[in-house]
């Protein structure tokens, strides 16, 4: 079904619901169909709205007429529905869908379901990817439009089969964002803002959070400036749960931003509940109030223009009315009849017309009536226009409506004439002085020459250059006029009067806290009025109500509750109101906070209480929260409260309810918290094990261990000791150490073994003990291996060795240490000193070496318990003397650069007996041009005189050196000359790509995209330009090493341009344009005229696209097809005028004309021409045919040859057959013994063209017999028959 649809879309013959807009013709006066759609599917709450919108004056009457409706439209969905409710308008739900929905039972569930728009039926889908889906829930019926744009507003309309069930007006503002929002970073339990500035008032954004819609509350703030064009979210508390996508949608247009939490960086708070912050991120950092200012002056000077702009389109209007009324009728030429009035009150009457003569004014009958119905095409025309002008701007019209009103009653009460002798019989003098008042309230007078007449209706072939006939509108709406004579002077245009230029807005001001109203009018001297719900305000009411030139402003010095309500303002009968809530939010006195924050200390097992003061409105929720956790009452906690405080009484405090207090308040108006601090004070812990020997000999027991895990609230003074010897039952007290977690017992004996309890001691008293595990003094317990020796210097006849002390020292002290030392080559150690006198210190000089030779060197630990394990062997090391560091490496240079890395080479430095001796490696060293410290790029040196250094910074500056070395150390380093940039070769912009178009077509609403490759070093600045003037925010440039791209995700057709690149670095620039055409298939040409200027031709004219004046390179074909052929083919094409004339046009044939608009992405839809010529019609070719007798051509049936005798051997086949003659065709049967055989499979029968045939396949015995053909028809009947005789 869906294919279906999308042909009939793509072929123009979607069904249109009703009547085309071209087609319907509404008469005066008569309501808009649109108006009783939307009014019967709408809430009674909109139909004031509806109705102001329309135009629609008589409330009365419409309410019948709609109850009529009503009741006729239950009627035709009771053929196909049970029930329908639950319905709910289009609205923007999410970012770029509009949805609707309503819950329907059908009778028949086979019954078809279609959808309109603005009367054309449109396709729509169960799939939610499609433009319009339907999503059926149960009974719920859900229709979604999606990729929301400004074209998809219009009246959507739902039917079952031909019934209307829901009508649903959509209609898309035009609010953008001017300031969109930004990325915020955050820490945590700080606040966050994202803040933006809209185009146009909007009551409140949709804010969204990770795809769900946010809503106020304690997690989230959502302010409104009074202007209604900044609008701010404050995200409190942020966690890492908060960070992610915000979104902000007014209307289609929608912007996003990230929240960054960024985590603590404290070590020390983790796992801890952290402090709540009092900071705020975010805010884009301008001036938004200024920005916003800015607007709303925008704003009102364009609805000034837009004032100016009707009224100056009213002035000419009415200007070009009058003029229509004083414009010379046309001649008479027919036989009505004509009658002339005058001051004498006589008349003639030429026709059949009867005169009449009243008051000094004659009126012709039958001229009257005509005169009437001109003046009544002139009122129905004038009104149609008035109510067209109505509907644009109703403020306008009621006020003109009111402006006329008064001159009208001036105008009939004057009447008196300014000049002199006026006649009592109609005749006056040749001046006349009105008087009435505009709009602004001036009184102005009109003097006009000629005499005044009483109200009276002319014959327009009257011969009077001084009459002028007007014509006004009443209160009560009816059009009247009257005619007066003299020369009509220019009438005044009527000032609008005063409009707002901004109104008043809604206010939320604390209680006893100031607030202010304020307004601007467009005139500065305009007085006004103060309401408060409808009541009158004076200065007396204790308001300070100024003026400021056009500035109307309104203070309330301190609110309070019954200054909440509605505000009004008033001034030349216009208004603006605005509420002002008086909040009372919960808030503490200063002091009282400050006291209520300082932290409480308690001892285990006592009571506490924290109470604070508040003000606020009731109902007031109080709650109360220890870490986190809500309190309620129970055995240890009880929460009083009050009006004006609320008390925590905590009784038994243990140690575990250390940590945070706070109170939380909260009432209609916000929400308000105090924290505050419990310390409970217990006895500490016991220390915390296991126990580490330090050193355990026969002297002495040296023990160490961990403090408590919680002291109690205080510091540790001492811990207390006791000592058992295991074996006996006392404890000796040992006595208190200061607090220091470590013990050494020297009065112990060598081989016993020793028990020990620890206790914490505190102010608040001594923690439960600690026993270790029993410990022996004097215990062997040898070190662990030394590290190898190292080697710090050699020479001819000594050799200098270091080490250091074993990790670990067998719970003991080292007494010396045992150094060995073997030659290569040989698997002997020998001793360096005697094992009896152990070498005290960590060095020592080796000078049993013999020079030349090489040696590796190892080293014992000795304690109380013994030697430890030897150490691993040092490295080989010559006995020789030290050679001299080697000298500057030669010729380093740089042999190739990139954006990462870099390649140097060097030759060796020189040798110099006695000065520099021979390199045996390298070190490469960089440092970056800003820093102070070198980095060295390999850990050990390097043989070969070339390196690759990497992992640099792209375009960084870095200074590189390389040092010598051999065994008699490092030599001088060698520094390169300048700095390197981390870049390649200087290379001249250049592009890559061989074949780069320069020219793209793109229909609209797809992806503009453009990649170009380059080359280029150092990277060069790459700008594009559209139209040699910079890119706007909405295309997407994403730059890399070697391309860029240009990216427009939805295109439009103000998007075509040419589109250049400039690629630039120090080294030169280079360009290239790509012409870029966005466009659509070309809607198709106006109406197609036709015309004959030369005989034998016709000129087609047609009136433009609405696309030319967008696509330069639209244009036009024109095809024909006439009346004897019945293909259409094309005359001209390529045409960029909108005239063509077609030659060889024969006369006598009917042409067709179609003319089609073309461009980049296609062809439109053809603009047919009306028929051209006439088809010839010939005369009546008679022919005369003689009569003929008819011949009959019917035949008896009979055979032309019969069947003849047959003789088969058996197992062999019998073919029989005879030729047959007769008309009608005759039937034909075959018998065996006089039984037949037509129905019997055993026998092939065949009858063509008259030749009749049966075969026996496989004759046989049973086969013989007596073989028969009948053949008959309506005109009779013949036989034949053989014989078969079948052969052994």
């Amino acid at each position: 079904m869906l294919a279906s649809w999308l042909w009939l879309s793509n072929t123009g013959m979607l069904p249109r619901k009703g009547v085309d807009k071209e087609e319907a013709v509404k008469e005066p006066g008569e309501i808009d169909e649109k108006f009783w759609e939307i009014i019967m599917s709408a809430d009674r709450k909109d139909y004031e709205r509806i109705c102001a919108e329309f135009g629609v004056k008589d409330f009365r009457v419409m309410l019948k007429k709609l109850s009529e409706k009503k009741k006729e439209r239950q009627e035709e969905q009771a053929k196909y529905i049970e029930t329908i409710n639950n319905l709910k308008h289009i609205d923007i739900k999410g970012l770029g869908i509009a949805s609707f929905e309503f819950d329907l039972e059908l009778k028949d569930l086979t019954s078809r379901i279609f959808l309109y728009k603005d009367g054309v039926m449109i396709p729509y889908s169960d799939e939610e990817e499609m433009k319009h889906s339907l999503k059926t829930v149960g009974k719920k019926l859900i229709f979604s439009v999606r990729d929301l744009k400004a074209e998809d507003a219009g009246l959507y309309q739902v039917d079952v089969e031909e019934v209307n069930l829901f009508s649903t007006d959509f209609k898309i503002p035009t609010v953008d964002f001017i300031v969109k929002i930004q990325e915020v970073k955050a820490k945590e339990r700080e606040d966050a803002m994202f803040e933006c500035v809209l185009s146009h008032p909007w009551p409140r954004i949709k804010w969204m959070g990770k795809n769900a819609t946010l809503e106020e509350g304690e997690k989230y703030t959502i302010t409104v400036s009074e202007d209604k064009l900044i609008h701010r979210l404050l995200i409190k508390d942020c966690s890492q749960l908060d960070k992610g996508i915000y979104s902000a949608a007014a209307g289609i247009k929608t912007c996003s931003a990230w929240l960054i939490v960024e985590a603590d960086s404290d070590p020390a708070s983790h796992g801890k509940k952290k402090t709540r912050k009092t900071t705020q991120a975010g805010g884009t950092g301008l001036d938004l109030g200024k920005l916003a200012q800015e607007q709303q002056e925008k704003l009102a000077k364009e609805r000034q223009e837009q004032i100016d702009a009707a009224n100056k389109a009213r002035a000419e209007e009415e200007r070009l009315a009058r003029e229509a009324l004083l414009a010379p009728p046309p001649p008479d030429t027919g036989d009505g009849d004509s009658g002339e009035g005058g001051d004498s009150g006589e008349g003639k009457d030429t026709g059949d017309g009867k005169n009449k003569s009243k008051s000094g004014s004659n009126k012709s009958k039958d001229g009257g009536k005509s005169v009437g119905k001109s003046v009544g095409e002139t009122k129905d025309s004038e009104k149609e226009e008035d109510d067209k002008k109505n509907k644009k701007s109703t403020d306008d019209s009621d006020k003109c409506k009111d402006a006329e009103k008064e001159r009208d009653d001036k105008y009939k009460k004057s009447t008196d004439v300014s000049d002199k002798g006026k006649d009592p019989n109609g005749q006056s003098g040749t001046g006349e002085t009105e008087e009435y008042t505009d709009a602004s309230g001036k009184r102005s007078e009109s003097t006009r020459q000629g005499p005044l007449l009483k109200d009276t209706v002319i014959d327009p072939n009257a011969q009077s250059g001084t009459e002028e006939t007007e014509q006004y509108t009443d209160v009560s709406g009816k059009r009247s006029e009257r005619t007066r004579q003299g020369p009509l002077l220019k009438d005044t245009v009527i000032d609008p009067g005063v409009q707002f230029v901004s109104g008043l807005s809604n206010v939320h001001a604390l209680i006893g806290q100031p607030a202010e109203l304020m307004c601007k009018l467009s005139n500065d001297n305009c007085e006004g009025t103060w309401y408060r719900d409808s009541k009158k305000l004076t200065a007396d009411d204790g308001h300070i109500m100024s003026r400021d030139g056009a500035n109307h402003k309104l203070v309330i010095n301190r609110c309070q509750e019954e200054d909440s309500g509605k505000y009004r303002f008033e001034a030349d009968g216009r208004k603006t109101e605005a509420m002002l809530n008086v909040e009372d939010p919960p808030r503490f006195d200063p002091d009282d906070l400050s006291a209520f924050s300082q932290p409480v200390i308690v001892k285990v097992g006592n009571s506490t209480t924290f109470k604070l003061p508040f003000v606020g409105r009731e109902p007031m929720k109080i709650q109360w929260y220890r870490n986190g956790e809500e309190l309620l009452d129970d055995n240890t906690t009880k929460i009083e409260k009050s009006f004006t405080q609320s008390r925590l009484l905590l009784s038994k405090c243990q140690r575990k309810d250390t940590g945070e207090i706070k109170i939380k308040l909260k009432n209609e108006h916000g929400t308000m918290e105090a924290i505050s601090r419990l310390i409970v004070l217990d006895k500490p812990t016991a220390p915390q094990g296991p126990v580490e020997v330090l050193e355990s000999t026969a002297s002495c027991i040296h023990i160490k261990w961990r403090a408590p895990k919680d002291d109690g609230g205080c510091p540790v003074i001492n811990y207390n000791l006791e000592r058992q010897q295991v074996g006996r039952n006392t404890w000796k007290k040992l006595g208190d150490i200061p607090g220091v977690p470590e013990y050494k017992d020297n009065d112990v004996e060598h081989g016993r073994k020793y028990c020990y309890r620890i206790r914490v001691v505190t102010e608040e008293g001594v923690s439960e003990m600690m026993e270790t595990d029993d410990l022996t003094a004097g215990t062997l317990a040898f070190p662990s291996s030394p590290a190898p020796p190292k080697v710090a210097s050699a020479f001819n006849n000594c050799i200098n060795l270091t080490w250091s002390t074993p990790t670990d020292t067998g719970g003991s002290r080292i007494l010396g240490y045992n150094l060995e030392k073997r030659k290569k080559g040989s698997n002997l150690w020998s001793p360096v000193n005697p094992t009896d006198e152990p070498i005290q210190e960590k060095k020592r000089a080796v000078t049993d070496v013999v020079a030349g030779n090489e040696y590796e060197f190892r080293v014992y630990a000795i304690n109380v318990s013994g030697l430890s394990e030897p150490s691993s062997p040092s490295e080989f090391i010559f006995a020789k003397d030290p050679k001299n560091p080697p000298g500057k490496v030669e010729d380093l240079k740089v042999a190739d650069t990139s954006y990462t890395a870099l390649s140097l080479s060097w030759n060796k430095p020189t040798e110099e007996v006695g000065v520099q001796d021979e390199a045996k490696g390298y070190f490469i060293e960089v440092r970056q041009a800003e820093c102070i410290d070198w980095t060295r790029c390999n850990i050990t040196p390097i043989i070969l005189t070339t390196f690759t250094v990497k992992s640099l910074k792209a375009m960084a500056m870095y200074w590189i050196r390389v040092i010598a070395i051999n065994d008699g150390g490092e030599g001088v380093p060698q520094d390169l000359d300048n700095y390197i940039l981390a870049m390649p070769p200087p290379v001249r912009p250049c592009f890559t790509d061989n074949k780069m178009k320069s020219f793209m077509v793109v229909r609209a609403g797809n992806s503009v995209r453009i990649l170009l490759n380059f080359e280029a070093s150092p990277w060069p600045e790459v700008m594009w330009l559209k139209d040699d003037v910079p890119l706007l925010k909405r295309v997407n440039i994403s730059n890399s090493e070697s391309s860029s791209q240009l990216l427009i995700t939805s295109s439009e057709r103000s998007d075509s341009g040419i589109y250049t690149i400039v690629v630039k670095n120090l080294v030169g620039q280079e360009s290239f344009s790509v012409e870029v055409r966005v466009t659509d298939d070309p809607k198709p040409p106006g109406p197609v005229e036709l015309e004959e200027n030369v005989p034998g031709t016709v000129t087609v004219i047609w009136e433009p696209s609405p696309d030319e004046k967008r696509d330069d390179h639209l244009h036009y074909s024109v095809s024909k097809r006439d009346s004897t052929k019945g293909s259409w083919s094309t005359v001209a094409d390529r045409l960029f005028n909108n005239k063509f004339t077609a030659c060889n046009i024969m006369p006598g044939r009917e042409y067709h004309f179609r003319v089609y608009a073309k461009n980049d992405m296609g062809m439109s839809a053809p603009s047919e021409s009306p028929t051209w010529g006439s088809e010839r019609r010939k005369d009546t070719f008679v022919v005369n045919i003689p009569a003929y007798k008819t011949c009959d051509l019917r035949t008896a049936p009979a055979f032309l040859v019969p069947l003849r005798q047959h003789t088969a051997p058996k197992g062999y086949e019998c073919y029989m057959s005879c030729a047959i003659k007769g008309n009608p065709k005759p039937r034909v049967t075959w018998y065996r013994n006089n039984i037949s055989l037509n129905t019997n499979t055993n026998y092939l029968i065949t009858n063509i063209c008259g030749v009749c045939s049966l075969l026996i396949l496989r004759v046989t015995p049973k086969d013989w017999g007596e073989y028969s053909i009948q053949i008959e028809s309506s005109l009779g009947r013949a036989e034949s028959s053989t014989k078969l005789t079948v052969r052994e």
